[in-house]
């Protein structure tokens, strides 16, 4: 049987009508003494998408001295064996992989299932022996399995919930935009009373977003009772589900719920259909992250991550380390993105508010 020829650089230069120079310019996001044109820059990247090519690691690596290979700690390497990562989470470690082929590089990861045969120390010597020239870690769990990482001499970039205490470039969301126009938009719709699903947490990013949720309820002047408020300490879709079950079991049940993670909305939903209480008709609901929204039923409204976005400057703040473009203050950089919010079908005005609505009020 012959084997396929591996696509190489000068099939993707043919396939975009450029050099092979350009296509290393544009892959290795260095234009040296070579201009390269956005209109140019986009038709090689989607020459690369077309063609499927991926730049030999080992060959880059020769020319850098690298290996041209960058470690992922996903999010889910940390969590307890029973829960399993989330395609939420899984968008983003595509996102990952997407933008370190663009600059030239290929990624490793650390899975889940591999967190139950090593320990932290034992991440790191995987790591090194693997020769990655950098790590890319998603919501670390704690300060010290950072700093185990920056004391063996890798470069570190922090996603989403980073312990600042530890002197890398990191990454971080704005709940404040998505979650204000998640609450206007309900608001707007009539309701009134609006629970709120989340996860018990001592780290800063846990606590945000209930913070963000009780001051955008108060910039309407709305209440919010403290049975309206259920956190879980996970994302396990049946601790959810009793969360929301909670919430329907009250006299006066809400309006309309925000569920914190796309894992508390599927729980929400589980607990609705149990209900026979039907989104949107009988309660409105908004997901926050965006994997999986778009293909429930009804799909939903939501609060979302700017995914690709976060891929893209995690890893140019990692090359830039690697590149010794370092800020001149020393001081680590630190990127803050604002979230995002999509209407679907899973919100509607209340029963209340439809009645006072067809009666011209």
């Amino acid at each position: 049987m012959v084997r396929p020829r591996a696509v190489t650089s000068y099939d993707v230069a043919k396939h975009a009508g450029v050099s092979q120079a350009t296509v290393s310019a544009v892959l290795n996001n260095k234009h040296g003494t070579i201009r390269v044109s956005e209109e140019t820059r986009r038709r090689v990247l989607a020459a690369v998408e077309t063609l499927q090519y991926s730049p030999n690691p080992l060959a880059q690596g020769l020319r850098r001295r690298r290996s041209g290979i960058i470690g992922f700690v996903p999010l889910g390497f940390y969590r307890k064996r029973h829960e399993r990562p989330l395609p939420t989470m899984q968008l983003l470690n595509l996102q990952i992989a997407r933008a370190a082929i663009q600059h030239g590089y290929h990624v490793l990861e650390a899975t889940a299932e591999s967190a139950a045969s090593r320990g932290s120390e034992e991440l790191v010597r995987f790591l090194l022996d693997q020769r990655v020239d950098g790590v890319i870690v998603d919501r670390p769990e704690t300060a010290a399995e950072v700093r185990r990482l920056v004391e063996r001499g890798l470069p570190v970039v922090q996603l989403l919930a980073p312990h600042f205490d530890c002197p890398t470039p990191a990454i971080t969301v704005d709940m404040t935009p998505g979650t204000d126009a998640a609450i206007d938009h309900l608001v707007g719709q009539g309701h009134r009373r609006i629970a709120f699903l989340g996860h018990h947490g001592a780290r800063p990013h846990d606590r945000a977003r209930l913070d963000c949720f009780r001051a955008a309820l108060a910039r309407h002047r709305l209440a919010l009772p403290e049975e309206y408020v259920r956190l879980g300490e996970t994302t396990v879709v049946t601790e959810s589900c009793a969360l929301a079950t909670a919430l329907l079991a009250l006299p006066e049940r809400p309006t309309a719920i925000l569920a914190a993670t796309e894992g508390l909305a599927l729980g929400a939903l589980r607990a609705l259909y149990a209900a026979r209480v039907h989104v949107p008709e009988a309660m409105s609901l908004v997901s926050s992250n965006d994997a999986l929204a778009v293909h429930l039923y009804p799909p939903l409204t939501s609060i979302t991550l700017p995914f690709e976005e976060i891929a893209h400057h995690a890893v140019a703040l990692l090359t830039a380390q690697l590149d010794g473009d370092v800020p001149a203050s020393g001081e680590p950089t630190r990127i803050v993105l604002p979230t995002q919010f999509t209407i679907r079908e899973s919100t509607r005005p209340p029963l209340g508010a439809r009645d006072e609505v067809q009666a011209g009020r």
